[in-house]
Order: structure tokens, then sequence, then C-alpha cells
């Protein structure tokens, strides 16, 4: 059954969000197994990803199965602006997945979401994670043949080792 928060976050009812918040519903209630602010990361529910944030929605929260954090689902979606504003909260850019080792780059490089891998990178994304098949964001693009991602990371692998 669905709590009265995730039914306004589920129809994207900002106002209803707003108003369950003020009345105290509790923000990081699991709802059928999903914590608020993962469900609006993946739907990209941006509005309510700040009111839920504001709210002091747990960063750290991961759902219950795949065990991905809110910036994992927006990653995936490719939820470009939910993903800026979870990064803006001090969301863990490099928290790895337990199942595949997958930080949420290599979510957003699996779904070739560019704009989405390029806003990472510039938020300092460790680019030397590897992932349970022991490959690299570079590695898992060039396999996957994301060239515009392994170009991205290229760049910002030769700016880092110059020291620009």
């Amino acid at each position: 059954m669905m709590t009265k928060l995730m039914d306004a976050i589920m129809s994207n009812n900002v106002a209803s969000v707003q108003k369950l918040i003020e009345k105290g519903a509790d923000v990081n209630q699991l709802d059928a197994q999903n914590p608020p602010l993962i469900m609006a990361a993946y739907h990209g529910y941006t509005e309510i990803v700040t009111l839920l944030l504001q709210a002091g929605a747990d960063t750290r929260a991961v759902d219950p199965n795949m065990k991905a954090t809110a910036l994992h689902a927006a990653a995936f979606a490719g939820r470009t602006e939910a993903a800026k504003q979870l990064i803006a909260y001090g969301i863990s850019l490099d928290q790895q997945g337990p199942y595949n080792g997958y930080t949420a780059l290599h979510d957003a490089i699996w779904q070739n979401h560019v704009d989405l891998a390029a806003v990472m990178i510039a938020a300092g994304a460790d680019l030397s994670v590897r992932s349970q098949e022991g490959k690299t964001p570079l590695e898992m693009a060039k396999m996957m043949r994301h060239e515009e991602i392994a170009e991205l990371l290229e760049r910002q692998m030769t700016l880092t080792v110059s020291g620009e």
C-alpha cells in the first residue's frame, strides 16, 4: 500500500508533497520498499527532489533490492537535473552498488547518458573506480562503444594528469 507521500510523489503532485511535508510526513519512510527520494529522482521529478532534500531526505538511503542510491536511480534513468540537485546536496558520487560495483557514473555510461556523465565527471567523480568486472568508467565506455562519453573521460583524465 502506498503512503500518501509516495502517492503524491508518483503523481508528480508538487503541492501535495509540500503540504504533506509541512504536516510532518516522514520523507525517509520506505513505501513498497522504495525510499521517496529514490523514486522522485528516478522519475526526474526535480521540484519534488528539491522538496525532499530540503526536508532532510537521506541521500545515503538505498533501495532494498538493488541497493542503489538516488543518484544511481537518476543516472540509470537519465535524469540530469535530478542528479545535479543530488550532487549539490552532497550525495556520494562514488558509492558502488554491491551486486555489480557500479557507481552512478557507470550507470550513466551503461545507458549512454552523455550529459549526465558529463555532470558527474565535472563534479569530480572518481574515474579510477572499478566495477566488479574490473572496468573503470573509461574501459566500460570503450567496451560499450560509447565514444562521446569515452572522449569526455579521456579529456578529464588528461586535464587531471597535466594539473589543469
